[in-house]
């Protein structure tokens, strides 16, 4: 009897109207080389589809997945996965999700479920226990959007149900789709609602009841009650208010920026505790500003000088926890850094929708100079409801508002909206186009890289993205940490991502205090490392893998307590591997997964970023004056650490050898 994963997976042939699907019981001994998530997703997908299929063609495969932690009871376990040929980028494609949506799904009996075909009317999935049906979703398509959907099929089908669902993105097959969950929980990056959209899939509603064997349950019981008694001791809870507190203050802008330039900010993983606790994702949007981590008026700003913190306050900290109604948090997660918000009164007042995260609050603030909270809000509240992703549409918007400034977008191609640097005003519209692809939104809908095509070739200088997708809201120019961001956005499998590298390894390697005394930083997606060693990009590169294939969130590092996920992995499956096996399985997924991409035709040159992004030509002001970091050099030691041709990045048949992985080297050598 497996235990920690299910054991088996269900295929669902949407083409097939009369016995559409398909269950596989996979061996052990796969889940040992590939775990599960994006792990096992990888090796499936590149093991039965066709290299070089359309990315809307039926043939391309839709994957969703949850992890081999999920349900298991460790802790930060509530993630899910989408996985497929990505249409924004033709690269593999993955996006991560939290909410309460995996162990439902899990608890449906498959560690995944994976769509092939395209459906002649749009359908939805059905699963309640071992009762499956593809149902008709003719009354939800083109009527929706998400929270409406998700409203309806629990109505017909009971609250206990779980829903995942596209928008009027998806079904528009919008390139910068995602699918959604919990009323606005997104699946967000790479796509993959639109891909969702093109099989005519509206929705998955689901309802599980088969238990999730662990192997060791009184270990399991008793490492996650270890955990949660040091997450909940606060040593030094005045300093940390103080710290979280004044980094969003006018007053102590000057100072934070000096000692955080310096690498002097006084700041401690528990300090980063307090911030995501106290106010989430939105407690360090002024600090990050200020700092040089994120990017400010499209890039070429300085935060200092164009969005300065008595503008930046007013989308961080309490000025958004304000509107709070309700905190929650992730199926079993400790942090809880979500609220439901709600506006009362303004141009826009509204109730029970999602506190906006920080990538939102600087891709619709500091990426066009605005400080109006409540128009972030309503625009989130737009882009959750359609099932667009946050970050890329801020990037195209952002875009929109400099190519306005350079004569390219003129009031007469926007529709008469004036896209002039901090006129929140215009945003709420401009979105609406989007969202509807209508007059300027149709080619804003696609992303920047194609709208900066369509409009003018020159505006590609300033269409942030890498390989196509639209860069988040983290800038690799800034000196902490930059070098190892810029290298995870041009070399990682799916490109231009944040979430696809994490410094953690230390943590499993030594218990030195001086090492965890250097592991400080207000946001978790700031670890990353500063040198240009392939080894340590190497092995934070592929800790992520981990994380995904285990089905878990990045917040639970660097709060200040380490999570056990080698003993929680154990304790669950029954396997008795160290913490160096599991990344060298993590290794393996890396490679199945940037092997897709080499069988898919992606070159390193495809995956590069927007010139500006890489401090070419640099800034003349501000944390990241003069910083123009040697991004390919980095990346030709990342790929030697990992065994890939540093010119051409493919992986050496030695590499394929070493990982065991006689199908990839068979697809690429033949």
């Amino acid at each position: 009897m497996p235990c920690g994963f299910m054991g088996k997976v269900l295929w669902v042939d949407l083409s097939n109207e009369k016995n559409p699907f398909k269950e596989e019981e996979i061996p052990e001994e796969i889940y040992k080389k590939f775990l599960s998530g994006y792990g096992l997703a990888a090796h499936l997908i590149f093991e039965r589809q066709k290299p070089g299929l359309e990315a809307f063609d039926p043939g391309n495969i839709l994957g969703i997945m949850t992890g081999i932690l999920t349900g298991t009871g460790a802790f930060f376990s509530g993630r899910w996965m989408a996985v497929g040929k990505s249409p924004l980028t033709g690269t593999w494609g993955d996006a991560n999700c939290g909410g309460y949506l995996a162990p439902a799904l899990k608890k449906t009996g498959y560690d995944g479920i994976f769509f092939t075909g395209k459906s002649k009317k749009p359908v939805y999935l059905f699963i309640d226990g071992d009762k499956k049906e593809l149902l008709d979703a003719g009354e939800l398509w083109g009527k929706l959007d998400t929270n409406e959907t998700e409203d309806k099929l629990k109505e017909l089908h009971g609250k206990s149900f779980q829903v995942a669902s596209i928008g009027p993105g998806g079904e528009n097959l919008s390139l910068i789709a995602g699918i959604v969950n919990d009323y606005g929980r997104i699946a967000a990056r790479s796509g993959l609602g639109a891909l969702m959209g093109s099989k005519n899939l509206k929705a998955l509603c689901v309802r599980g009841t088969h238990a999730v064997d662990i192997y060791d349950s009184e270990t399991q019981s008793r490492l996650t009650a270890d955990f949660m008694d040091d997450f909940c001791d606060y040593k030094h809870l005045c300093r940390d208010k103080t710290l979280g507190s004044i980094t969003a203050k006018p007053l102590f802008s000057s100072l934070v920026r000096c000692l955080s330039t310096h690498n002097m900010l006084p700041d401690t993983e528990e300090t980063d505790r307090y911030v995501m606790t106290h106010w989430g994702t939105c407690g360090i949007t002024a600090m990050a500003a200020n700092t040089g981590d994120s990017p400010v008026k499209n890039w070429k700003g300085v935060g200092y000088i164009d969005f300065p913190t008595n503008q930046a306050q007013y989308i961080s900290n309490n000025y958004v926890t304000q509107y709070e109604t309700q905190r929650y948090g992730c199926h079993h997660c400790p942090l809880r850094c979500g609220a439901k918000v709600s506006v009362p009164d303004g141009p826009f007042p509204m109730k029970d929708t999602h506190k906006p995260e920080y990538e939102t609050l600087c891709a619709f603030g500091t990426m066009i100079l605005a400080d109006d909270v409540q128009r972030v809000i309503k625009v989130n509240d737009m882009l959750n409801r359609a099932g667009i992703d946050t970050i890329s549409c801020g990037v195209v918007v952002a875009w929109a508002f400099e190519a306005y400034e350079q004569g390219v977008l003129t009031k007469e191609t926007t529709g008469g909206l004036e896209l002039t640097w901090g006129n929140s005003e215009a945003v709420v519209p401009l979105v609406e186009k989007i969202i509807q692809g209508e007059g300027i939104g149709a080619y804003l809908k696609d992303g920047v890289k194609r709208a900066a095509e369509h409009f003018k070739l020159d505006s590609m200088d300033y269409a942030m993205n890498a390989g196509g997708q639209e860069l988040p809201m983290h800038d690799p120019r800034n000196h902490q940490g930059g070098l190892g961001l810029g290298v995870a956005y041009i070399a990682e499998p799916t490109p231009g991502r944040h979430t696809s590298s994490l410094d953690a390894c230390g943590y499993y390697r030594t218990e030195s205090e001086e090492l965890k005394k250097k592991r400080t930083h207000m946001h978790t997606m700031k670890m990353k490392v500063n040198e240009s060693e392939g080894d340590n990009l190497r092995d934070s590169s592929c800790f992520m893998d981990l994380v995904n294939g285990l089905g878990m969130c990045a917040f639970a590092w660097g709060n200040g307590v380490v999570p056990p996920i080698v003993e929680w992995t154990n304790a669950a499956t029954g396997w008795d591997y160290d913490f160096e096996a599991y990344l060298l399985t993590a290794r393996r997924i890396k490679t199945v997964r940037h092997a897709f991409n080499i069988r898919e035709g992606i070159t390193p040159e495809d995956t590069l970023m927007t010139t500006r992004a890489t401090g070419n030509p640099p800034l003349k002001h501000g944390p990241n004056k003069g910083n123009t970091p040697d991004f390919l050099g980095a990346r030709k030691e990342y790929y030697q650490a990992m065994g890939y041709d540093p010119e051409t990045g493919k992986p050496l048949p030695e590499t394929l050898d070493m990982l065991d992985l006689p199908g990839v080297k068979k697809a690429l050598y033949g």
